[in-house]
């Protein structure tokens, strides 16, 4: 049984099994909402809904969508919901082109938002979309302060340049801008027509880091973002691993968090991207940290402390650096640091030690 009183509305997430999407759809439980949950595989959310969602199961409704680029995927899943929250992305790194790796993304985007336009009904308030900081920042200026009003030329540019040549990496970042920017036309496009009865507003963050609600049984089977740090805190890298882009680190509670408010606040958040990076979190700091505080696992790398990172894990003078100021006002509060990420982590990844 819920441990949570329902407030008879459904919020639609897609890719429920997903490291941010599962803390949204946790969040929104205890919320009182009823999460509609979708994912490619009918059992891929099985995990979920015998641990971290259990309490929940009689507000949970599952469906799969195998291929989010047909167009009208989304079309029953939408029916009926008062917010669809998109985190998830049809991205598959071992295609090696701009035709078949920027398009895919860019449809599953659109696809989601038309069906949502079409046929979810007029009680539908807001669509949220998972981008990235990845279509905000351009890897040429430095130093520079980016916000909510940069995007990434750059990365889309020289993606298409390099054609068959281009790294997934670069074609991955081109992609998060060109998925975010279908939104947006598509936003403006129905203006002239017939302006969109709901709100749409984009979540931009950079690494995600903090525990996952629901780990995996194995620690093979981490995300991307989260391997780093159990490399260092397992000791199976004896080196300190390379970071992750910029390692502009956000704690995946306050993205969560952030998700859930443009859902609940249409008015204020209509039209609106929300940049969330809270300073420079790296492998060389996690592993710090974990010293510090695993005195005993002397299998944590040592690395050159203090060497890439600020005390306060913000951001380094005449570097690059990221203005959250606008998410930090609509949430009220400041994010979680990276040390407490770091350590909040670490106490999940106990088990598989």
């Amino acid at each position: 049984m819920s441990s949570a009183k329902s407030n008879g509305k459904v919020v639609l997430v897609s890719g429920i099994n997903g490291y941010i999407a599962s803390t949204i759809g946790l969040d929104l439980l205890k919320k009182g909402y009823t999460l509609r949950g979708t994912s490619r595989s009918a059992h891929s959310a099985d995990a979920l809904l015998k641990g971290a969602y259990k309490d929940y199961v009689d507000r949970i409704q599952m469906m799969s969508v195998p291929d989010m680029t047909i167009p009208g995927a989304f079309d029953e899943a939408v029916k009926g919901v008062v917010a669809v929250i998109h985190t998830a992305s049809p991205i598959d790194f071992s295609l090696k082109s701009w035709d078949h790796f920027v398009p895919i993304a860019v449809a599953g985007a659109a696809g989601i938002l038309l069906s949502a336009y079409k046929h979810a009904g007029p009680q539908l308030e807001s669509f949220v979309l998972t981008s990235s900081v990845a279509a905000i920042v351009d890897p040429s200026k430095k130093p520079y302060d980016f916000t909510e009003a940069d995007w990434n030329t750059y990365s889309v540019a020289k993606a298409k340049e390099q054609g068959e040549e281009a790294p997934s990496g670069l074609l991955y970042q081109a992609s998060k801008t060109e998925a975010e920017r279908a939104i947006w036309t598509f936003r403006d496009e129905y203006k002239t027509l017939a302006k969109p009865p709901f709100a749409i507003s984009a979540v931009n963050p950079g690494v995600v880091v903090g525990p996952p609600v629901q780990p995996p049984p194995t620690a093979s089977s981490l995300n991307e973002t989260l391997r780093p740090t159990w490399a260092v805190f397992s000791g199976a890298s004896t080196t300190i691993p390379p970071t992750i882009g910029s390692a502009s680190y956000v704690d995946v509670r306050d993205v969560a968090a952030i998700h859930v408010w443009c859902a609940e606040h249409p008015t204020e958040s209509n039209g609106q991207r929300y940049l969330m990076a809270n300073g420079r979190g790296t492998p060389q700091a996690a592993a710090d940290i974990l010293r510090k505080a695993y005195p005993d696992r002397k299998e944590i790398p040592v690395g050159e402390p203090g060497s890439d990172y600020e005390a306060d894990y913000g951001w380094p003078k005449g570097g690059q650096s990221f203005d959250s100021a606008k998410a930090k006002k609509a949430l009220g509060r400041e994010f979680v640091l990276y040390d407490q990420s770091i350590l909040d982590t670490a106490k999940v990844f106990e088990r598989y030690l």
